[in-house]
C-alpha cells in the first residue's frame, strides 16, 4: 500500500452506455487518487467492455480523457478476467495501462481497504 491515505477500490459493473456513471465514478477516482489515496477501480461484468479498445474509441471524448487521466495518475484500473472471458474481451483487446485480475485478487487487494460499488 502506498504511504498516503490508504487504499479506495471501486467495485463496478456500469456498462459502457452508462457515461454519466462512468463519469461520476471516474472523477471520484481522480479525486481520491489527488488527495493521496492508493486508488483501485475493479472493472467487472458488462463494465470491463468500457476498457475494450473498440468499445473504448466510441466513448465520450470527456470520459476517454478521464480514464487515460485516471491510468496516468497511478489509478489501477484492473479488468475482471472472469468478466473479460464471458464477453470474450482477450488482454490484447484491453488499451494501454489496464491490468487483468481475477476474482480472488480483488480480496486481497480490498483488505484494510474502503471498498466503494458503484
Amino acid at each position: 500500500m502506498s504511504e498516503g491515505k490508504g487504499r479506495i477500490i471501486f467495485f463496478t459493473t456500469i456498462p459502457p452506455s452508462e457515461e454519466d456513471r462512468i463519469q461520476a465514478m471516474l472523477r471520484i477516482a481522480l479525486i481520491a487518487s489527488s488527495l493521496g489515496y492508493e486508488v483501485i477501480i475493479y472493472l467487472a461484468l458488462h463494465s470491463v467492455m468500457i476498457v475494450k479498445r473498440s468499445v473504448f474509441e466510441k466513448l465520450s471524448d470527456n470520459i476517454r480523457s478521464m480514464i487515460t487521466d485516471a491510468v496516468k495518475r497511478n489509478v489501477k484500473i484492473m479488468a475482471c478476467k472472469v468478466a473479460m472471458e464471458g464477453f470474450n474481451v482477450k488482454e490484447g483487446d484491453l488499451i494501454s495501462g489496464v491490468i487483468t485480475a481475477e476474482p480472488r485478487d480483488l480480496f486481497e487487494y480490498a483488505r484494510n481497504a474502503i471498498t466503494v460499488s458503484w
